[in-house]
């Protein structure tokens, strides 16, 4: 079964506020050096040849391991869904559900597994920027409920912890 909307909603709500800040520091870098620098390489560092694979900055590198760390990159069919064509380029994602970017993402980065050069191509066109920009736009939106009220202070009341449960709802009932 496919996870809705709301279901990927939750699963980013459950990543506390640091990983978020590693994932917005590692995006900030990627975004400062635009055009992000790649490249496809076909010999290892002794010269021999090898099958051709895609070597991306530091920051790419960052990005990725971050969006995993806070569960950006979802289980589902990625490779039957139509959203890649929908928003290539970035096209409509800015006004696209959070779950769409993150679904976006994931395709890029498990197509990326198969086939060298799929989160290049998705730097190039900006798909990959917007998506990044779109999940950006949301958190940002929900940054101090989700302090707050998700990942509360270990000396909160009860009180506070159950308006936290409020919060959560909330948040999810945002775009």
């Amino acid at each position: 079964m496919e996870p809705s909307d709301s279901d990927i909603k939750v699963q980013l709500l459950i990543s506390p506020p640091e990983r978020w800040q590693l994932l917005w520091s590692a995006a900030d870098d990627l975004l400062a050096e635009q055009p992000s620098p790649w490249e496809i390489r076909t010999q290892n560092a002794d010269g021999s040849t090898c099958m051709p694979y895609a070597v991306y900055s530091e920051a790419v590198n960052r990005v990725e391991r971050a969006l995993y760390e806070v569960d950006a990159i979802v289980g589902f069919d990625w490779t039957q869904w139509d959203g890649l064509q929908r928003y290539r380029g970035g096209r409509e994602l800015a006004a696209a559900p959070v779950a769409d970017a993150c679904r976006v993402l994931t395709a890029i980065t498990r197509a990326e597994r198969f086939s060298d050069g799929t989160i290049g191509h998705a730097l190039d066109d900006g798909t990959f920027q917007a998506a990044l920009l779109r999940l950006r736009t949301w958190y940002d939106g929900i940054a101090k409920a989700h302090a707050e009220y998700v990942h509360p202070p270990q000396d909160q009341s009860w009180i506070s912890r159950r308006v936290g449960g409020f919060r959560m709802f909330q948040a999810l009932l945002r775009n």
